[in-house]
């Protein structure tokens, strides 16, 4: 095997990946096999079902056709290059001649290729015919909806069902590589893949975490991405289990998005990301300043309008740096005279969110300005609150995992 005929195995090998597993820079330019056959698969959101009927289908077979093209370029190659010997005559090397016996042994490992590559381009074809058959009935997608049907031998009221539930606005999708996705409707669990479409009923379904696998993004930082594995188990006799893995910080939306709840085992650990491992410093120190005795609060929280107020900024630090140094008259924190109308929490991702990204060592020690007078303050200018005197006890208005 020449350079040449080593870089067109390693380019083809790549051409084939990157058809079965398109990249994002295919996808961009519209390269993946739905987007080449748009118009002969139809509209997705109108009939689901019939969509990916013809969507596996039509993925098995140009892919069963990879191997048979491969063959024939080669082929062409060589009937071009009519002075060079075909591959299965040809010795690796002249100066180091292969015996006669693995020639023999290559020649016929060639041709076996061959037939079993024209095998399955004549073989694909036959059997999505053969799905395609009283209107897909035998189509392994056709055979999973069937198990949810309740009318014998017919599963297009389930696949009516999808598709209309498909539709909604409300749905959940997210795309979890370039060869599947995870769907949440109102009642249905769905992943695609390239051949197979898996569907799970939520009224009988019981979803868990098997594992999370945490990777660092980057040597520079401490960012890191974990993915969470979560198991669907239907309970409908004869649908098999399948797995959804999500980033974790994607695994809120889903959970919210399902009926069912989604059973974390006690050895499970989420990763945090930075931002609400920063929360969590913020709180330690603020609950170290002293208490503020508020007259007045707000109802709730003008950020996430949920909880309500607990912490006032008003200026109680010195004006110096880390090593006594008086600050400069820009540098130096100002009075607040807003009432408190923010959580800690809020207050917390507002003052990391203006930090720069690259020194999160030293955002504590940093400035931020108040979100509704912009007077500046630091993390040592935050006070928890004790609420004003109603009739009841007066208690500092701590978080609730403080007691």
């Amino acid at each position: 095997m020449d350079e040449c005929e080593l870089l067109f195995n390693l380019f083809y090998l790549l051409l084939c990946m990157c058809i079965i597993y398109p990249p994002e820079e295919f996808q961009r330019l519209g390269l993946t096999i739905e987007q080449v056959f748009n118009k002969l698969l139809g509209d997705e959101s109108m009939n689901f079902i019939l969509y990916h009927h013809r969507r596996t289908s039509l993925n098995l077979f140009v892919h069963s056709c990879l191997p048979a093209f491969y063959f024939l370029i080669h082929k062409l190659k060589f009937s071009v290059f009519a002075e060079r010997e075909p591959p299965e005559e040809a010795d690796l090397d002249p100066d180091f001649p292969m015996p006669q016996e693995a020639v023999a042994f290559k020649t016929l490992t060639w041709k076996i290729a061959q037939r079993f590559s024209l095998m399955a381009v004549l073989a694909v074809p036959a059997l999505v015919f053969n799905w395609y058959q009283q209107n897909w009935r035998r189509h392994p997608i056709s055979q999973t909806l069937l198990k949810y049907s309740n009318v014998p031998n017919s599963f297009q009221s389930v696949a009516n069902d999808i598709s209309t539930e498909f539709r909604r606005l409300d749905i959940y999708k997210k795309k979890l590589n370039s060869i599947s996705t995870v769907i949440a409707t109102e009642n249905w669990i769905i992943k695609t893949t390239l051949y197979n479409v898996h569907f799970a009923h939520q009224s009988d379904t019981s979803l868990s975490v098997a594992k999370t696998e945490t990777y660092n993004v980057s040597q520079d930082t401490n960012d890191t991405l974990q993915m969470v594995s979560i198991v669907v188990k239907p309970n409908r006799q004869g649908v098999a289990d399948f797995h959804i893995r999500i980033n974790a910080l994607e695994f809120r939306n889903l959970e919210e998005r399902v009926s069912r709840p989604i059973v974390i085992p006690s050895y499970i650990q989420f990763h945090r990301n930075v931002i609400d491992r920063f929360i969590d410093v913020f709180k330690e120190q603020v609950a170290q300043n002293p208490i503020y005795q508020a007259d007045r609060i707000a109802e709730k929280c003008f950020a996430c309008m949920i909880a309500e107020p607990n912490i006032k900024i008003h200026k109680q630090c010195e004006d110096v740096d880390r090593y006594g140094r008086p600050l400069a008259t820009e540098n130096t924190c100002s009075n607040c005279y807003c009432r408190p109308m923010w959580c800690v929490e809020c207050l917390a991702r507002w003052f990391a969110a203006r930090q720069n990204e690259h020194d999160r060592e030293v955002w504590l020690e940093q400035k931020c300005t108040c979100p509704m007078c912009r007077a500046k303050f630091c993390v040592l200018d935050v006070s928890y609150i004790e609420k004003p005197d109603t009739g009841a006890t007066d208690e500092p208005a701590f978080p609730s995992d403080r007691t």
